[in-house]
């Protein structure tokens, strides 16, 4: 199985300004092999809908293509939405390997601890990478998190804590001179710096979050860090998965600009 994966990914850059996140509309490529899913999408914030699996399924209905559905932040979704899940339709489920986050979840990122769902004989050639891979994962970790697992309340009650996060921060910036792009789910917020009142402003998004980390003292990721040409588009990435002391520090601070 292992040979089947090696032929090279494509890519395709879209406009994060246009929030481009939705399955691409066309016919999957002849040679494709596998397509990689993420939703709640990192950075762009968008969360599917269940018409985006119909359409998803659609194009790889009657071929041999595999799904790598990249779920990690699953119970941080906003404004009513509900995520999607690929487990979710049969169609896609049957041919998809579903990777989730216990770091992400239960905010322990750097005990690097997730977890994948498969049917069984596609599971069964996915332990034969992850053997050799990773090997295994440390033992306290995991029995930590099998006895937390016991209550549900910390991970069905995550969308709320972060949905106040998400609004406080947006609400933040919306009084700053940063263009909100939309966060429908995950813990980032992209914005546009383009407007600010700093000559920065013109600065390539990698210049423009090395500035902005040494004089301004918060730290953001430059969207073209996410694309292999390094497309740039004046749009960076800030978390809010912080104290709401923090978050009121950093947003007085962008408030400047």
């Amino acid at each position: 199985m292992c040979a089947r994966w090696r032929a090279a990914a494509t890519t395709t850059s879209y406009d994060a300004r246009a929030n481009h996140a939705y399955p691409d509309r066309h016919p999957a490529r002849p040679h494709a092999r596998a397509i990689l899913i993420n939703t709640p999408h990192n950075p762009s914030g968008t969360v599917w809908r269940k018409d985006d699996l119909q359409h998803l399924y659609d194009l790889v209905a009657g071929t041999d293509i595999w799904l790598i559905s990249d779920e990690v932040y699953e119970h941080m979704v906003y404004d009513g939405l509900t995520h999607q899940s690929l487990a979710t339709h049969p169609g896609l489920a049957r041919r998809a390997l579903i990777v989730s986050s216990f770091g992400k979840t239960y905010h322990v990122t750097g005990w690097k601890v997730g977890y994948v769902l498969a049917p069984a004989a596609l599971m069964a050639e996915f332990r034969k990478v992850h053997q050799f891979n990773v090997f295994t994962v440390n033992t306290p970790m995991q029995h930590g998190l099998a006895a937390y697992l016991t209550d549900p309340a910390p991970y069905l009650g995550l969308s709320a804590f972060y949905q106040a996060k998400h609004d406080r921060f947006r609400a933040g910036l919306a009084r700053t001179r940063f263009r909100l792009l939309p966060c429908e789910g995950t813990y980032f917020q992209c914005v546009d710096y383009s407007a600010l009142a700093v000559p920065e402003r013109d600065l390539p998004e990698a210049a423009f979050c090395g500035w902005l980390t040494r004089a301004v003292g918060v730290a953001a990721i430059p969207l073209s860090a996410f694309y292999g040409d390094g497309f740039d588009q004046r749009v960076v990435r800030f978390c809010f998965a912080q104290r709401d002391e923090t978050l009121e520090a950093a947003l007085a601070r962008l408030a400047r600009l």
